[in-house]
């Protein structure tokens, strides 16, 4: 069975990558990505013409070894519904609800999404994210663990400079991480960001430099 349903996931995503104007047909969702080297996966689902956008499908991930050998195959069902949604020239805000189950380990989790941008000025925007998570543990069998992230970006539009301030509680506030974040965009596709964070679970604080590219389509 597990030879089987890793067979059919290499299927899936090979003909995701090769098929990557489909993402345009609605309302079928077509996501393919290239998680690392050996990692692939893709986002199918449905998304229906209704008052809150219900969306319902699965990710299908294939991790492979450095010669090519299919190691794993996750499986991860999702759902999502939009509660709320206002676009205007100078203002968005969106609010959702998503479920995320997770069908190899027993687990799933229940999170409400808010999004909020604002166009300040002429050449500044503000842009506020939070999310709030429930955890269902297979172990216990029981919902716990409530987890929270909050995130406030300013960026110049004109000249892709952005900084991100960003705060985040887990499991009941037992672990805290806050962090400062510089990012800067090269074009449409590739950003560059530092960052600093400081976790409760370390004296000392983290640095990092990441450079990511990528592509919507």
């Amino acid at each position: 069975m597990t030879r089987l349903l890793r067979a059919v996931s290499a299927s899936f995503i090979a003909i995701a990558c090769a098929s990557q104007s489909c993402a345009e047909d609605r309302p079928l969702i077509w996501q393919p990505s290239k998680v690392s080297d050996t990692s692939y996966s893709v986002k199918l689902g449905l998304k229906l013409p209704m008052k809150l956008e219900p969306e319902a499908g699965f990710d299908l991930g294939v991790d492979a070894s450095k010669d090519g050998a299919v190691v794993d195959a996750p499986l991860k069902f999702w759902g999502s519904l939009k509660a709320q949604s206002i676009q205007r020239p100078a203002y968005e805000m969106n609010r959702d609800i998503g479920l995320d189950v997770d069908g190899v380990a027993g687990s799933a989790a229940i999170t409400m999404n808010y999004y909020e941008k604002h166009i300040a000025t002429s050449a500044i925007d503000v842009e506020r994210q939070s999310s709030y998570s429930v955890r269902y543990d297979s172990g216990t069998q029981q919902w716990t663990g409530i987890d929270v992230a909050q995130s406030v970006k300013v960026s110049r539009s004109a000249t892709g400079t952005a900084v991100v301030v960003r705060a985040t509680g887990t499991d009941n506030f037992k672990k805290a991480e806050a962090g400062l974040a510089l990012e800067q965009k090269f074009g449409d596709h590739i950003t560059l960001s530092g960052s600093l964070d400081r976790a409760s679970s370390s004296s000392d604080p983290i640095s990092s430099i990441n450079a990511s590219y990528a592509v919507k389509w």
